[in-house]
């Protein structure tokens, strides 16, 4: 039998939480979800004004997502252990003491914010995930947990827009902001900690990924579709983490109006989530929609990487919008393809094992920044060429729901 259960008979029985707790915790979760965002994307934004040269930026996020991924690995024991609202709880209290670090002028104390940024990337999504859950009935999660995901983006947005403005004011009351946010949510997820207690008897073997990821390398086409899980989540943290960097130092850029376009390519993401998330319930067709989506990225990356210094406004903003949408919108389609391949039993252990293989586009993609420095043009092409070659190899295969089954149906026997 599949440990990965999460509808259990006791579960689909549970009555319906009540609507202010409902709607409480989506708020609560969606927060984890922007803070994170903010402490993570947010240095990206501030590093050309305080100084942090693109080779750190790019060790920076090698250490963030380096550390996440091991996070999201031990994510299920920690939540079993001590609850999701516990383990969420203790994600934004790492933001919280990395927004204290930041705000302090030495500059070698990014790098201790850097580990704590690290710490809290890995586990917040699925902590929050187990937290809502809770307060669900089956029906509701997909939706409710769609709208948990755009905090990201939120926090995204609130980062592009505010930390220029906030850092002209200096470091300590930029960064103070989001230790204030932090502290406020403390508070809110405390008041909920008792909405999914810990369950001290259950064990989750952390071995479980490896055969997991064996299963997934046997269905049809999900080869394809872990390669481009990789090559998007690369594209996403280029857009992220270096688009301002780029902006600002290679198109010469001001950092308000780069942070302006910047919130364009975020808030054009924010939509795309809704969208493409709500489309890809209605639909049989989601991979290959993924496939066609690298076309599009590839095309729109290999265009912002070529843009000279300069490009009126009134182009960029339509294309930051294209990138936003297509670079932050896959993320939907891929797990509802994960869903469907998997089926209900074994949803969450398919999903994340898909994530431990994004991690290393998220790994990569720092990496080549941080070698390239201020010549990031060849960078943002390579990554559009992955894109291209993932997106095609997506639309050449054909993924099957039934070889999954009947590979895992040989594992257990």
């Amino acid at each position: 039998m599949n440990p990965h259960t999460p509808d259990t008979p006791s579960s689909k029985n549970r009555a319906p939480q009540s609507h202010p707790l409902l709607m409480r915790t989506l708020l609560a979760m969606t927060g984890v979800q922007a803070v994170v965002g903010i402490g993570i994307f947010g240095l990206g934004v501030a590093a050309p004004l305080i100084g942090l040269p693109v080779e750190q930026l790019g060790w920076f996020n090698t250490i963030v997502f380096g550390l996440g991924a091991v996070g999201a690995s031990w994510a299920g024991p920690l939540c079993l252990r001590w609850g999701g609202v516990r383990v969420s709880l203790a994600c934004v209290l790492c933001v919280f003491l990395a927004a204290i670090l930041l705000t302090l002028p030495a500059t070698w104390l990014v790098w201790p914010a850097a580990i704590m940024l690290g710490l809290a990337f890995g586990p917040d999504t699925p902590a929050s995930s187990a937290s809502l859950v809770r307060v669900t009935t089956p029906e509701q999660r997909g939706s409710i947990i769609a709208l948990r995901q755009t905090g990201n983006q939120w926090g995204a947005i609130a980062a592009s827009l505010c930390l220029p403005a906030l850092l002209l004011h200096g470091k300590p009351l930029a960064f103070g902001v989001l230790a204030l946010l932090c502290a406020l949510l403390v508070l809110v997820l405390w008041s909920l900690r008792d909405i999914d207690a810990p369950e001290p008897g259950s064990h989750a073997s952390r071995a479980a990924l490896l055969p997991t990821l064996r299963e997934q390398w046997h269905t049809n086409g999900m080869r394809a579709l872990l390669a481009l899980s990789a090559c998007y989540a690369a594209v996403q943290i280029g857009l992220n983490g270096f688009a301002f960097s780029y902006l600002v130092g290679v198109l010469g850029e001001t950092p308000a109006r780069a942070g302006l376009y910047l919130a364009t390519a975020q808030a054009a993401g924010l939509v795309a989530r809704l969208l493409l998330g709500a489309w890809a319930r209605r639909t049989d067709s989601t991979a290959r929609a993924l496939g066609w989506i690298g076309a599009g990225i590839a095309l729109s990356t290999t265009a912002f990487a070529l843009l000279p210094a300069g490009t009126a406004a009134v182009l960029m903003f339509p294309l930051m919008g294209a990138l936003g949408f297509l670079v932050s919108g896959w993320n939907g389609l891929l797990l509802a393809e994960l869903s469907r391949l998997a089926g209900p039993t074994r949803t969450a252990a398919w999903t994340g094992a898909c994530m431990t293989v994004s991690y290393v586009g998220l790994l990569m993609a720092p990496l080549l920044f941080a070698t390239a420095g201020s010549n990031m043009r060849p960078v943002y092409l390579l990554l559009a060429a992955g894109c291209a070659v993932c997106g095609v190899a997506v639309l050449r295969t054909r993924t099957s729901p039934e070889a999954s089954v009947a590979h895992h149906d040989r594992a257990v026997l």
